[in-house]
């Protein structure tokens, strides 16, 4: 066989397993949020607050994972249930919905309103601050994309 065939035989393989085995696993989404905003806090004092509380564990896109799961669509949305994200297993048993209360909840103190809590975050005590940043996850509102059916 000749050194070209070899080459076009390697490139054709090679183009395969591209092609084949090495798909990334597309991102789960939650679904739009349903719950008004919540208005007992500042949403723009929020942002700031997360930026500096949560944005260094959590990201704001589907498939973005960090040490926490992405947030998108996070307010009114059952506890655990991404696909790509792995939740302790308390999380994911606790049949919680992420509203204003259990938000408050788990802001304030994570370790002490679930034992089990991956989230290591230190504790938010100023119900104002933990306020802001309920208003502020309230208002992240994306639709998933469409995907159609290759069938």
């Amino acid at each position: 066989m000749s050194i070209f065939k070899k080459y076009q035989l390697s490139g054709i393989f090679a183009a395969i397993l591209l092609l084949s085995a090495c798909e990334k696993t597309p991102p789960d989404y939650r679904a739009p949020v349903t719950l008004p905003l919540y208005t007992e806090g500042d949403a723009d004092n929020g942002s700031l607050i997360y930026q500096d509380a949560c944005g260094q564990c959590h990201q704001l896109n589907p498939g973005l994972n960090k040490k926490g799961p992405q947030l998108m669509n996070i307010y009114g949305a059952p506890a655990a249930e991404l696909a790509d994200y792995t939740y302790s297993e308390g999380l994911k048993t606790s049949g919680w919905v992420w509203d204003a209360k259990t938000l408050d909840t788990y802001i304030a103190d994570a370790e002490k309103a679930m034992p089990d809590s991956k989230m290591l975050s230190d504790p938010m005590p100023d119900a104002k601050e933990r306020a802001d940043v309920i208003a502020y996850l309230s208002t992240l509102r994306a639709a998933a994309p469409i995907v159609e059916d290759d069938q």
